[in-house]
């Protein structure tokens, strides 16, 4: 998702535009970017506001294409790129446009690992504790591909040392329920558990972390970002582009 601001000197004062002369187009570029840094710096505002808690990494989100002089159009993007978890804008994206969300590259691992179903989607259970934002801990995911040894080609998955410290420590263990209908393939057992990765507390006791449902979660479009950001470049850019131009009309080698 981006939007763009652009130079239309038809919105300005022609006599303004006379007087800059050759500096126009870089007067121009440098509102146009000015203009898109107050959507970026707007968009956190917008996200405190529809939002519950979100994290520092979506509130920074947004970054701006500078505009040049040769290319008079600032562009607003949202990260589309993460080392780790969901980048931003994908997420973003479904609660500004709405609808379906895509599988998330969490549940893609589940998926390509048989775990889960290609029209299921993984729902926190209630042995789930989030953190303070709301969000499932990044921990809690490693510690599951490690137990249910799912990590990349092998990395990551739990020794046995370690399995071994952490019942003794009488650590919660993970386990997936295939559901009652499951073939007994390899190491798939019929269960009577929901479909789901469940785990046993030290007492023997199992409770849901995460249901396996074919419910496609659906996201209504709450964030309107889109048409904030349009009605933020329709206000600044004027103003942006009479501070650029007084700025280089007020040099005194002009």
């Amino acid at each position: 998702m981006r939007t763009s601001v652009s130079y239309n000197q038809r919105d300005f004062e022609q006599q303004l535009a006379r007087d800059l002369g050759r500096d126009l187009p870089f007067a121009a570029a440098r509102a146009a970017t000015w203009t898109a840094k107050d959507i970026q710096k707007n968009s956190k505002k917008w996200m405190v506001r529809v939002f519950d808690r979100p994290t520092r990494w979506t509130l920074n989100a947004a970054f701006v294409k500078p505009a040049t002089k040769r290319q008079m159009t600032a562009e607003v993007y949202f990260k589309d790129f993460a080392p780790k978890g969901t980048p931003a804008g994908k997420y973003l994206l479904t609660q500004i446009r709405g609808g379906r969300r895509p599988h998330t590259r969490w549940e893609k691992r589940l998926i390509h690992a048989g775990v889960m179903r290609v029209n299921e989607y993984a729902m926190p259970g209630k042995a789930l504790k989030l953190n303070r934002y709301g969000n499932v801990p990044r921990g809690v995911y490693a510690k599951i591909l490690a137990q249910l040894k799912i990590g990349d080609s092998g990395i990551g998955n739990e020794s046995r040392s370690s399995k071994a410290a952490q019942q003794r420590r009488g650590a919660a263990r993970y386990f997936v329920s295939y559901g009652k209908d499951a073939p007994r393939i390899g190491g798939v057992r019929p269960s009577s558990l929901p479909r789901g990765i469940w785990q046993r507390d030290r007492r023997g006791s199992v409770s849901p972390v995460f249901i396996f449902v074919e419910r496609v979660p659906d996201y209504a479009d709450v964030f309107d970002w889109k048409n904030w950001a349009d009605a933020t470049a329709r206000a600044r850019m004027p103003i942006n582009f009479k501070r650029s131009a007084d700025l280089i009309l007020r040099r005194p080698n002009r």
